[in-house]
């Protein structure tokens, strides 16, 4: 008896490492356990990481540095279908200030592009149409607020066929954004949307009905009273009458 005491430990000792011994710290019933993978963040063509914009986490868009001829542009696309949108911020903003609305736009069935302002700004914007027309856009209106109302007006021709129209809210010609006259806004003969305040703080008074006496194509023009530029019209008294004059341009042209 005493013999076989040591015998038959070494056997449930050798057992046990066959079985994969006694489970410790670190160690399932099935082996050595392992850490997830990290998933490598995406890099664009100049080598910079695409890190989605916090703002956007909630949101289940694609986010991606598109190529445009001389830059990368950070573009999120947001929705889905042939309805197309493209959304430009004002100059002191990008893609977190005017996501509410192309939130409101994707509510509303439209497939939406918006992005962060690179130079030139013309380039930006036409970066972003090419990228929602590349996520399954077959039509499309640009426009956007005081910098991106007015660079939508300067590059629909440009940009092709694909665009059908422009939204204009508080845009005016600007040197500095590549846009200088009144003549440079108007090279687009598709239906536009104007919309500005009577008294507003960037642009003179009567700008966008001279944008409009200017166009060779089909023009609405909304002026309401006050001194509200850009988003500040959208919260202002006559919000709603401007939601409604860009939902029915909206549907109208991209029917």
């Amino acid at each position: 008896m005493r013999l076989l005491l040591p015998v038959i430990m070494l056997l449930l000792g050798v057992a046990a490492c066959r079985a994969g011994g006694p489970i410790t710290a670190g160690e399932t019933s099935h082996g050595p356990s392992i850490a997830p993978a990290a998933t490598p963040t995406a890099i664009d063509a100049a080598g910079m990481p695409v890190v989605r914009p916090a703002c956007a986490a909630s949101d289940a868009g694609r986010y991606l540095h598109a190529s445009g001829s001389s830059g990368i542009t950070p573009v999120l696309l947001l929705g889905n279908g042939p309805r197309g949108v493209v959304v430009g911020a004002q100059a002191n903003g990008g893609i977190c200030q005017v996501l509410p609305f192309a939130r409101t736009l994707v509510g509303e069935g439209y497939h939406v592009a918006v992005f962060d302002w690179i130079r030139p700004y013309g380039e930006a914007m036409t970066t972003a149409t090419r990228a929602l027309l590349g996520d399954g856009a077959t039509s499309t209106v640009l426009g956007g607020f005081s910098r991106g109302a007015l660079v939508g007006l300067g590059i629909a021709e440009s940009v092709g066929p694909a665009v059908v129209g422009v939204f204009s809210v508080s845009g005016g010609p600007s040197s500095s954004e590549g846009f200088p006259s009144i003549a440079s806004l108007v090279t687009f003969h598709g239906p536009i949307l104007l919309v500005a305040s009577e008294n507003d703080p960037v642009f003179p008074p009567g700008t966008s009905p001279a944008i409009a006496a200017a166009h060779a194509g089909q023009d609405t023009v909304v002026i309401v009273p006050g001194s509200a530029h850009a988003l500040e019209l959208l919260d202002g008294a006559d919000g709603a009458r401007i939601r409604a004059a860009i939902d029915d341009f909206l549907h109208q042209v991209l029917t």
